[in-house]
């Protein structure tokens, strides 16, 4: 029998990655079209990511206006982790249906199925591994 976890995870939509955006590339873009010099720009960049990282050591919370708030807290166990809490406006702009195509959404035809969906499409699929009831 398979866990219903393990299901969800594998018939959920998830976001293909259409690659990685570093520092550098950002500089890049953002420099095209005006008079400033990507690697100074970049070089800024990774002066304000390093001290964001001492505002984190210092226990405040970095905004990153338009895009996210991060917050260093504190495990059970006594390690570091850092939460992110996405801007209200980078999140509706995330939002638009226009954006996720099935060229850029695996399991594209499951988007907007409830759990009881996918298990009933899961159990029609695999009748001899079928979901386990919790």
């Amino acid at each position: 029998m398979t866990k219903k976890l393990a299901m969800l995870n594998r018939l959920r939509p998830r976001i293909i990655s259409q690659g990685l955006t570093d520092l550098e590339i950002l500089a890049e873009r953002v420099t095209k079209n005006t008079t400033f010099n990507s690697d100074e720009f970049y070089g800024m960049l990774r002066l304000a990511m390093k001290e964001a990282v001492k505002a984190l050591q210092a226990g405040e919370t970095v905004k990153l206006d338009g895009l996210v708030n991060v917050r260093p807290y504190l495990k059970v166990n006594g390690k570091v982790d850092m939460a992110l809490l996405g801007d209200r406006r980078a999140l509706a702009a995330l939002n638009n249906p226009k954006l996720w195509t099935a060229d850029k959404v695996s399991n594209y035809r499951n988007l907007g199925k409830s759990s009881e969906e996918l298990v009933e499409l899961w159990n029609t699929s695999h009748p001899d591994d079928p979901v386990e009831d919790l």
